[in-house]
Order: structure tokens, then sequence, then C-alpha cells
């Protein structure tokens, strides 16, 4: 008896010590200090105490100090002719750089943020690999712009400006757990969207000076000099989506308002889209039906196009935006009907709503979805947005 109790409890700090395992995930960070950087690094590493919630970052000469389960680079310098900070953070492809000078706009701690943010997500990118979260998991810790998400087949995609500032598109390969950086040069970019077959990005950017539409092909090095405009007005056009891998979807200005325009990348034809409401905004596609977010008055509700008829899906007395249908039954949006944008779901069979993120204190937009994870932007006060994460199993709604 006493032999069997003592292999009972091998095995149960077995299962405690494994089911914890993850929690010491560690991060090397192979750093290099420039001349006059090490107070600046030391109130970094104290920024990063404070951050930290799990895995372990340590910050090393060299990669033999310790045994890590991966390793970046960081480069900080100082130059004191111009008085300016420069930390530069190297993993495989991604090379960024963040710059402070104590006499610029730049705050001293969004500084010290740059110093620790990418080990950070390193450590979260490894935890939505494993699913190794129970609630909410921030993905990016960049103290920069991290907003509008899509997905599929483990890319997840977004808009960042950690590159010199500017808004580019990126991703997160997260099987490999790796981010990637697909500038434009003298371009901005939002709303990126994947192609139903994933081949194809549709964005919209400012490549020609004012909004239009885009594409770009995924995989291909040769994607910045591939890339198609697909709206041909001089007024802006913005939020596309997929119709088909044919087909696109957008909203283009007019001199009055504005329309929903269907159009196919190989031949030019395009249609306007019979909407209601005054002006409408971010059309979502999902089996041929057109939904979309329409103001009517000052009040913004959720209405579907279906062969040319339109449905209201969800128009209540508060605001809806951002309609994502996550299959036949289930419609996720954004709304401030409790005072705050949170993030909603709606069994469109039931008509039952239920609220996602009822304790995130904050403004959520731009929800995203794929293979049970539910992406958002979380925008906290003073501060820019970052994208989040959290299960989400559907047979529970």
């Amino acid at each position: 008896m006493k032999k069997f109790l003592f292999f009972l409890l091998i095995l149960i700090f077995s299962s405690l010590f494994s089911n914890n395992l993850d929690e010491f995930y560690s991060v090397g960070v192979i750093t290099s200090l420039g001349t006059g950087t090490e107070i600046v690094f030391e109130d970094a590493k104290k920024l990063l105490d404070e951050t930290l919630e799990y895995g372990n970052v340590l910050f090393l000469k060299t990669a033999t100090e310790a045994t890590c389960n991966e390793y970046v680079n960081l480069y900080l310098t100082y130059n004191s002719t111009d008085n300016v900070y420069k930390a530069t953070y190297e993993d495989g492809d991604y090379l960024v750089s963040s710059i402070y000078s104590p006499e610029g706009y730049k705050l001293y701690k969004t500084f010290l943020m740059e110093i620790i943010y990418y080990p950070l997500e390193k450590i979260a990118f490894h935890r939505l690999k494993t699913l190794d979260f129970s609630e909410y998991l921030r993905l990016t810790y960049y103290p920069g712009v991290d907003e509008y998400g899509d997905y599929f087949n483990g890319k997840f995609l977004f808009i960042s400006e950690r590159l010199a500032g500017n808004r580019n598109i990126v991703f997160i390969d997260i099987p490999n757990e790796q981010l990637n950086i697909l500038p434009v040069f003298g371009s901005s970019e939002y709303y990126p969207k994947f192609s139903p077959n994933g081949e194809t990005i549709a964005f919209q950017g400012s490549l020609h000076g004012y909004w239009n539409i885009y594409i770009m092909p995924f995989n291909d090095p040769e994607y910045s000099r591939k890339i198609k405009r697909i709206s041909d007005s001089n007024l802006p056009a913005y939020t596309p989506d997929w119709y088909d891998n044919e087909n696109i979807v957008y909203i283009q200005d007019t001199d009055k308002s504005n329309v929903m325009i269907k159009k196919n990348i190989l031949s030019g034809e395009k249609q306007i889209i019979n909407t209601v409401g005054t002006m409408v905004f971010t059309p979502k596609v999902f089996n041929g039906e057109i939904y979309y977010t329409s103001l009517q008055g000052a009040n913004f509700g959720i209405y579907k196009n279906k062969d040319g008829e339109n449905y209201v899906i969800e128009d209540t007395f508060y605001n809806e935006h951002d309609p994502l249908i996550l299959d036949a039954t289930h419609l996720v949006f954004t709304s401030n009907r409790d005072g705050i944008y949170r993030i909603w779901l709606k069994n469109l069979n039931s008509g039952s709503v239920t609220c996602l993120t009822p304790d995130l204190d904050y403004d959520v937009f731009y929800p995203a979805y794929g293979d049970g994870i539910l992406f958002f932007s979380v925008y906290k006060d003073e501060e820019e947005p970052d994208i989040y994460a959290m299960k989400l199993d559907l047979d529970n709604f």
C-alpha cells in the first residue's frame, strides 16, 4: 500500500510539473550594449520585470551562457553627437530598429518598451501555438499600432507600424512562432484580407496618394513588384473583403456618400451592390452573402445582402460594427451596448446574444477567427492598440 501511494504521488507530481513546464519557456536575448547605454538598459529590464507575466527572458552575451528555448539578438547603441539611442532586434528575417532622443517627441517609457517588446512576443507566439492560455492572450507588445486582423491556415495577418513608423502588413506564422513583415514602401496599409485560397492578399493602401484597394501575392518574394490596384476612382476606397478568389467587395466614396462595389480582379467587371442606409462600411462575405455595417441617422447596425435583397441582422438602439461570420449559425460583432465597445456573439438560429469580452474594460474592435481562436484589437487608455486572442468553442453558443 505504501509503495502504491508513493508511485501515485510521483504520478501526480509529474503531471503537475508537466502542465506547468511551459511556464518556464525561455527566450535568450543575446545583447550587445554600446557605450552610454547601460542606464537605459537597466531601466528597460526593470520595465520587463513589471510586464512579464509568463515565461522567462534572459539577457545574455552569448548563446552559450544559458540554455534557452530560442534566441534573438538585441543591439543597443548611443550616438553622443546627436544624443540618439537606437535599439535593433534581429531574428532571422525580422530586423526592426527604434530610435529615441531625450530632445525628441517620443516618451522615454515608449522607448524602453521598444527595447523589451520582442521577447515578450516570442513567448506569446509559443503560447498561441501550444494553446497554453485560458482567458485572454496578449500577442503583441510593440508600443505602436497593431490592429486589423485576418486569419488563414495557421497564419495571422495584421497591420503594424513597427518598421520605420509606417503601417505595414505583417503576419504571425503560428506553427513556426515567427513574425514576418511585408513592407510596401511609400504606402500605408490597412485591412489586409487573405483570399479564400490563401494565395493573395487584398488591402487598403495609399500607394497612389489616397486610399485605394490593392492585391498582391502572399507567398512570393517578389510580392511588392506584383501589386495591382483594383479600385479605379479618384475618391477613396477602403475595407475590402473577398467574395471569392476572383472577386472583391469594397467600399467606394462618392461625392455625397459611398457605395459597395463588387469587382472582378481578372476582367475588371464591376457592379454596385444594393445596400440600405446613408453610408455603409466593412463588408464581410460568407457563402455569397454580404454582411455589412450600415449607418442610418446616427445609428450603426449590421445588415445582410442576399441575392440583391437586404435584411436586418443586428440593429439595436446602440451601435454595431465589424460583422464577422464564423459559420452558418454564428455572427461576431462589436457593440457599445454597455458603454464600452466589446465583442459579442449572436446565434443566428436562436437569436441569443452573448458578450465574449465582459471583463476587458477597454474598447475592442476588428475581430478575426480561425481554428477555434478569436483574435481582436484592444485599445487601452492612452496606448496604441495591441492584438489579443482567446479560445472560442462555438458548441457553447
